[in-house]
């Protein structure tokens, strides 16, 4: 009795800590990617919504149509269709979720309903820009008051900014534009293409990263797109971006996936940051001319294309694509510090290349962790220790499963489902 006494005092210390209150459950919602322009008899892109219980254990809700296409598989990577981070996004006061159509450049807005029982409701369909090169493939999207923002990654790429109004509906934002310079292809080849964006936590400032690929040698047949870049914008109180961004050249590391810590640090997985084409995640500050200022710039994990990495301000945790693991690091002052280079593993399932792991998001209150699964059409979900450990609670399916194969058709959009993009309430 006293040991269950002090777990339960230690548990509610570490939510205390974290500036919440303790987990009770609640959802889960994974964006299936799905592009049935090749089979009109399969749906096209949907959210499947789980049920989340104080336990962390997941119940398949249902599905809903966010009345677009998604991309499908990539023609390079079968589990990864997007190359991207946080396509699928709640937004500050949980009401509503934003979700990208890559496949027809729209973004759809869901009010979250949790009575008289747990559904999404489809208020709003968006498109992204104006369809032109540069304004297409949205594969991430952002929030923060009454302003959002969608990155499209093909082309040159651009963000573009819209007003949400109170009824879930985006009104755009005349003249927020703002182009990348990014040198993709379209659809965007996901070695390469813009990966995410994201506001930081103070909302004064927008945060994109571009891959860019492997530096030039690196591997036979591939030549990069750019040095591996953050983009900064500055925002001013209308929501506007600034005419130019400062640029951070990351040496082709491959900056990926990012999120920030509790004091507004960054954290970014590179997934050719190791030796030997392996993984790293870095940190960073963003100082006063909207530089990144590295902190541990470079923490190899030697794991295999780690793309995702989220945080609960005590430790972060990032997903490895061909690895099929998750890694583990300690935060302390903004200084990363590798824990376990594999903290959880998943079920490789049949496919060849593997589960894919792909987006990863923590509960709200930090104690819960949760991962897509393309390649085997789940969603993983683990516990968070007080030491930073995981402990595995399950995986959960409901997902369609990627195309079997580390690259799919070569067709414009990949036919099927390659679930990506996930969101915790």
């Amino acid at each position: 009795m006293k040991l269950r006494l002090l777990a339960l005092i230690a548990l509610t210390t570490i939510a205390c800590t974290l500036g919440v209150a303790a987990d009770r459950g609640g959802f889960v919602f994974v964006a299936t990617n799905h592009n049935n322009t090749l089979a009109p008899n399969q749906p096209a892109n949907q959210v499947a919504m789980y049920l989340r219980a104080a336990d962390g254990t997941l119940t398949l809700a249902g599905y809903f149509d966010t009345r677009g296409q998604g991309s499908g598989p990539s023609t390079r990577f079968a589990g990864d269709g997007l190359g991207s981070s946080h396509s699928v996004q709640l937004s500050q006061d949980h009401k509503w979720l934003f979700v990208t159509n890559a496949g027809s450049d729209t973004l759809s807005v869901f009010r979250v309903r949790s009575e008289p029982q747990p559904r999404l409701d489809l208020v709003y369909v968006q498109p992204s820009g104006d369809g032109s090169p540069g304004q297409r493939f949205p594969t991430s999207v952002t929030q923060f008051d009454k302003f959002v923002y969608v990155l499209n990654s093909a082309d040159g790429g651009s963000i573009t900014g819209f007003r949400l109004g109170g009824s879930g509906q985006l009104t755009p934002i005349p003249n927020s534009t703002r182009t990348l310079n990014a040198n993709q292809s379209f659809p965007p080849d996901t070695l390469f293409n813009p990966s995410q964006l994201s506001f930081t936590p103070n909302g004064k400032q927008l945060v994109v990263t571009i891959k860019d690929g492997p530096r030039a040698g690196a591997v036979p047949g591939i030549t990069p797109t750019g040095p591996g870049r953050v983009l900064v914008f500055d925002v001013d109180r209308d929501g506007f971006p600034s005419r130019a961004y400062q640029q951070t050249n990351l040496d082709n590391t491959g900056p990926f996936g990012f999120s920030f810590d509790s004091v507004g640090n960054l954290l970014v997985a590179l997934f050719l940051g190791g030796p030997n084409l392996t993984g790293a995640a870095g940190s960073f500050q963003i100082d006063f001319v909207d530089r990144l200022v590295g902190i541990t710039p470079n923490v190899p994990d030697t794991q295999l294309d780690t793309c995702w990495i989220e945080n609960n301000g005590r430790y972060a945790y990032a997903s490895n694509y061909a690895s099929g693991t998750i890694s583990s690091f300690l935060i302390s002052g903004g200084v990363l510090t590798l824990l376990h280079a594999v903290a959880g593993t998943t079920d490789p399932g049949n496919n060849v290349q593997g589960s894919t792991p792909l987006d990863l998001r923590l509960s709200p209150d930090g104690s819960f962790l949760y991962n897509v699964l393309p390649g085997t059409g789940k969603v993983a979900g683990w516990r968070i220790n007080l030491d930073g450990s995981l402990t595995k609670i399950g995986e959960y399916g409901g997902l369609p499963q990627t195309a079997n194969g580390d690259s799919s058709p070569e067709e414009r959009f990949g036919p099927g489902g390659s679930p990506a993009g996930i969101e915790v309430l």
